[in-house]
């Protein structure tokens, strides 16, 4: 039966899993039951009936209903990410990042406050996301708190639902003050680094004054999992030449504490040429020439470990926060911007919220359309022809070389997602 070339498929040892990406669906179909519908009538009606269901066969149009299904979900999100400080407790050894000691003054926050409820007041939008970022976000501990509350009490006059997340290195998030943003800031969502070891980690993500942060990074994880508290941590590591065999250890032994707690996934990144920042030349880590986080997401999914973002990079949902409309991004002075990487070039700043101006003409022409010429390939409607502005209007990456690397990625999470089992159905003989 021929499938949709929009259904993704992936070997392994039970059978064939089988990704539906019009509609996100999955399923395993078992070696035996592949064996049986060679020669059972009714089993392949039944099959048959299942795949319709599913809308796993070809359909008229299919691309361009599902991209239309999948705008209109994205038209009722509005999402903000807030850095709510200019500078950073740490100074590690492949940020980015220029560092400057400046808070969020009260003007600013109204003015983000103000531009929320313009917003939401519409009617448009059924979910309103706050991501907050830094340097250290918890530097700008008042300003998560002032709008927190702030933009709850907006929700709740225009019925939207509220979901925030931060990430954080980790440093400042003592249980007490993790309890609050939790209880009372409605943040459930947390992105903490360890990169490796107590040995690498105190390597590449130090303090200021270059002294080592692991011991209170990971006494602050263990409190956090200690508790009762609904929440859902993502631990990342950062891996370069120095750490990558640091990261494996990390995973035998204080990882352990973490590895039957689901509130907890682990993420694998290879550090990337990100940008120089505030570092110093000698403050650089080596770029390895593989893709370690490959491997290593699957080791530690096959010890046991609970792999995150794998079934997102294949959820036609997926894109980069920048490649989307209703994303605006406040640095601490109230700039409007989109991408948390390109934080200093021109092309990536769309107004200031304290003159209440935004250049929504600006901001459409940095979003990336779909091209007709990508509408044949099986990976499109995941891709959306390359999801990161930032690659196209400022590195200016050929569509050639995202289209590889993209489907790099895809072919990858599909493999971890057959090794995850975390597809919906398992059709077997029965």
């Amino acid at each position: 039966m021929k499938m949709s070339p929009y259904v993704l498929s992936q070997k392994c040892d039970d059978g064939i899993v089988y990704f539906n990406t019009k509609n996100n669906h999955s399923f395993l179909m078992t070696n035996q039951l592949l064996e049986k519908l060679k020669t059972d009538a009714e089993t392949r009606e039944q099959y048959k009936a299942y795949l319709e269901q599913f809308h796993y066969f070809p359909e008229d149009d299919e691309v361009n209903q599902s991209l239309r299904k999948i705008g209109k979900i994205d038209a009722t999100l509005l999402e903000f990410t807030i850095l709510t400080h200019g500078d950073c407790n740490f100074r590690c050894k492949y940020c980015y990042e220029k560092f400057e000691n400046i808070s969020m003054s009260r003007e600013t926050e109204d003015a983000i406050l103000k531009f929320a409820e313009e917003k939401l007041s519409t009617g448009t939008y059924k979910l309103f996301k706050v991501s907050w970022f830094g340097g250290e976000p918890l530097l700008g501990y008042r300003t998560i708190q002032y709008l927190s509350k702030k933009f709850q009490d907006i929700c709740n006059d225009y019925n939207v639902q509220f979901s925030a997340n931060i990430t954080t290195n980790g440093y400042l998030l003592s249980f007490r003050k993790f309890k609050h943003l939790v209880e009372d800031c409605k943040i459930r969502g947390y992105q903490i680094t360890i990169d490796g070891n107590q040995e690498s980690h105190d390597c590449q993500r130090i303090l200021r004054n270059n002294s080592g942060t692991y011991s209170r990074i990971y006494e602050n994880l263990k409190a956090i999992k200690d508790s009762d508290l609904d929440f859902f941590c993502t631990i990342r590591f950062n891996i370069s030449k120095e750490n990558v065999e640091n990261v494996k250890s990390f995973l035998y032994k204080d990882g352990l504490y973490f590895r039957d707690d689901q509130r907890f996934g682990f993420s694998y990144h290879n550090v990337g040429d990100w940008g120089q920042g505030d570092r110093s030349e000698k403050d650089c880590v080596t770029l390895l020439n593989y893709d370690a986080s490959f491997e290593l997401s699957t080791l530690a999914t096959s010890i046991g470990y609970r792999v995150t973002l794998v079934s997102y990079f294949l959820n036609n949902r997926f894109t980069c926060y920048a490649n989307r409309m209703n994303h605006y991004m406040f640095n601490v002075k109230g700039i409007v911007q989109s991408c948390t990487v390109a934080l200093y070039h021109p092309k990536n700043v769309f107004g200031n919220i304290n003159k209440g101006f935004i250049n929504h003409d600006k901001l459409r022409q940095w979003v990336i359309e779909v091209e007709e010429s990508c509408k044949s390939c099986p990976l499109v409607l995941v891709c959306k022809s390359g999801h990161c502005p930032m690659a196209k209007r400022i590195s200016k990456h050929s569509s050639e070389l995202l289209c590889r690397s993209m489907q790099k990625i895809m072919n990858r999470n599909l493999a971890l997602f057959a090794l995850t089992k975390s597809y919906h159905d398992i059709l077997d003989v029965g």
